[in-house]
């Protein structure tokens, strides 16, 4: 029994939006690493910067920190280039969700894939515009809130609830930091 629908058509915009949510809920450790290269790199900078290398570090360092989303670019410019060779189209489908499972049709053809069960699903993830849900690190579906209109919540929650896990925000390194920081801030103290 369908529960919720929705229709995408992709372009360039929403393919670089799922590419950045793909990166932001499987890439954590390259993130992480990434960004504590460009803290030690800027701090030896720093430290010798009336050094000419100072300053080269400096920069390589601020470039790591500001470049968060080069890999997620990389690959979407890819997938532009690989449809505009091909002389493809950006690709349509019709999402149906039911009691058990997420059924994917393309569009215009009709052709129905194999469906996606919700245990299956390993990520959920959320933007101001979209919810994200991801078979695995290689493949995710967009949903665009606006399909859902005042079912956005109803939705979310039923996904929740389906899959056992939660929709993750797209946060700032700056905003992860200080949620961080209040949890720790909130934890009781052990003596």
């Amino acid at each position: 029994m369908k529960k919720f629908e929705c229709t995408v058509k992709h372009n360039e915009e929403s393919l670089t939006a799922l590419s950045h949510m793909q990166y932001d809920l499987f890439c954590t450790a390259d993130r992480n690493v990434k960004t504590v290269i460009a803290v030690v790199l800027f701090a030896v900078g720093a430290v010798n910067v009336s050094q000419w290398w100072g300053l080269l570090l400096i920069a390589y360092g601020s470039y790591l920190f500001s470049s968060k989303y080069s890999a997620a670019n990389r690959t979407a410019r890819q997938i532009f280039k690989q449809l505009n060779d091909s002389g493809g189209e950006f690709p349509s489908s019709k999402y149906i969700f039911e009691e058990n499972k997420m059924r994917i049709i393309t569009m215009p053809n009709n052709s129905e894939l194999d469906p996606l069960p919700y245990s299956q699903v390993e990520g959920l993830g959320e933007d101001t515009g979209n919810f994200y849900i991801f078979k695995n690190r290689y493949g995710g579906y967009m949903i665009p809130k606006s399909q859902l209109g005042d079912e956005k919540n109803e939705f979310k929650s039923f996904i929740e609830s389906k899959t056992g896990k939660i929709f993750r925000s797209r946060r700032t390194r700056l905003f992860g930091l200080r949620q961080w920081l209040r949890k720790k801030e909130n934890e009781p103290y052990h003596l």
